[in-house]
């Protein structure tokens, strides 16, 4: 890839803001390796986590070629501090993504009604997203230049390399660990009406006067 050279600079940027948080995928000689970006010694190095034990490159090349599906970046001046997470239609991606692709991705809508395809925030509320649809967002060391005059690290679905179930579950534990510390669903994030709100805490109400009522 052209801009493969931007890759140091690009990991230096990120990292003071939260890149080493993030499961990142590399490679060591023709063994594919999974873990998360540390300091070591004045130099970023990948910390293995063992989680792809003997697992050839080739076996994770899916989620490179077809599996990219959204970038990080560093955007200042918003709503959150963390990283932001860019959905596919901000990303300039290498690879043309099929219509069926596209049309999954654009159907992923969160409870705000944002969806996937579009969507611009924190890194953290855009994985949970991921997750929520079932998708396993890792960081890929490949630089993607996106729609905001930013040059971002691409997100790949983890799900498209060729791996033991038990590894899937294993790294779907890892992320959604590291997500849920930063995130928690908030009142102002959800739309309720009146009548919703009665019929999703009516049993709750109803007990709770029973309840009451008995001391």
């Amino acid at each position: 890839m052209e801009n493969r050279s931007q890759l140091p600079a690009l990991l230096r940027e990120l990292y003071p803001r939260g890149l080493g948080e993030l499961l990142m995928m590399g490679h060591k000689g023709n063994l594919a390796m999974l873990g998360n970006l540390v300091m070591e010694k004045g130099s970023l190095v990948l910390k293995n986590r063992e989680l792809l034990a003997d697992v050839p490159v080739e076996r994770v090349a899916p989620c490179f070629d077809i599996g990219i599906v959204g970038a990080v970046c560093d955007q200042r001046g918003n709503d959150w501090e963390s990283l932001t997470y860019l959905g596919p239609d901000h990303c300039k991606i290498p690879v043309n993504l099929s219509s069926t692709r596209h049309r999954l991705l654009r159907s992923i809508v969160n409870v705000s009604g944002e969806d996937l395809i579009s969507f611009q925030g924190s890194v953290y509320r855009g994985f949970r997203l991921l997750l929520d649809a079932h998708l396993l967002p890792v960081i890929l060391p490949v630089p993607i230049e996106t729609d905001q005059g930013c040059t971002g690290l691409a997100v790949a679905d983890f799900r498209y390399a060729t791996v033991p179930f038990e590894t899937l579950l294993e790294v779907n534990d890892l992320v959604r660990a590291s997500v849920e510390r930063y995130v928690c669903l908030k009142v102002e994030d959800t739309e309720v009406t009146e009548e919703e709100f009665g019929a999703l805490f009516s049993d709750y109400f109803k007990q709770s006067g029973s309840d009451a009522a008995q001391g």
